[in-house]
């Protein structure tokens, strides 16, 4: 009778683990059609019939996602490593003040607009790759520190006093109960700042960096609207496929943990 009703609760999510497959499955062969010079012109032959040019012809679709993916990594990586790190600090400080200055100080930059933080820096790096470079970076940090430390915040004091009693230190407290139990927060911080960072490193064309924004920026400049949809689209489904591979490894550490 039990194993009955255990089978029937796993149903549901089992069904909601195999959507979440035949989606990553979708997005996968939607940009693999996307990447394929002929499979993205056929494409965009069927959604603009009168376009005379239709693919961005000044680099391959392939060498425009990698070119964007690699600037979205590199700073990702990089926010997620500071963001975690600041998380961290703000987690231990004893100070309240501290930690409020530290919270509210992350808060106010994340209201900046992306375009508005390009424009300031400018001055200072130029346009090209290093403007949007610190763009990203600042813009992924906020994400990761916020969630890392509103889970580690979360964690319940009675889990942490029961750790205490059985004679746990304050560093095996840390790393044996905090940590596994704020890692789906700080997970979560982490895919919001990657999938925030496809987006924006669109803008950066504006500044003469390269990647997806390319098409884009050409596409408005030049009234080619096959282009815009090269850029925006292939951008959506990157998103589409780094949330659900983020979706399919948070179900498995559930699912293992």
């Amino acid at each position: 009778m039990q194993s009955k009703t255990s089978s029937r609760r796993e149903t549901p999510m089992k069904a909601e683990r195999k959507a979440e497959r035949k989606r990553l499955l979708v997005s996968v062969i939607l940009l693999g059609i996307l990447l394929w010079p002929v499979s993205l012109k056929w494409l965009l032959r069927l959604l603009f019939p009168q376009e005379q040019v239709l693919v961005y012809p000044l680099k391959s679709p392939g060498a425009l996602v990698l070119e964007h993916m690699g600037i979205v990594l590199l700073t990702s990586t990089l926010a997620a490593v500071a963001g975690f790190v600041a998380a961290l600090l703000a987690f231990l400080s004893a100070s309240a003040s501290m930690k409020r200055l530290i919270v509210f100080s992350g808060t106010v930059l994340q209201t900046i607009p992306p375009m508005a933080v390009l424009a300031l820096l400018i001055p200072l790096a130029g346009f090209g790759n290093t403007p949007v470079f610190w763009a990203l970076f600042f813009y992924g940090l906020l994400p990761v520190f916020h969630n890392a430390y509103g889970a580690m915040e979360t964690v319940p004091q009675d889990v942490v006093n029961a750790a205490r009693g059985i004679g746990l230190s304050a560093s095996q407290i840390f790393f044996q109960v905090t940590i596994p139990l704020a890692l789906s927060g700080i997970l979560s911080g982490i895919r919001t700042s990657l999938i925030i960072n496809i987006g924006t490193a669109t803008i950066g064309a504006t500044m003469g960096a390269g990647g997806l924004g390319r098409p884009i920026i050409a596409g408005i400049s030049q009234f080619r609207y096959s282009y815009l949809v090269q850029g925006a689209l292939t951008a959506a489904v990157l998103a589409l496929i780094v949330d659900g591979l983020f979706e399919l490894f948070s179900s498995k550490s559930a699912r293992g943990s």
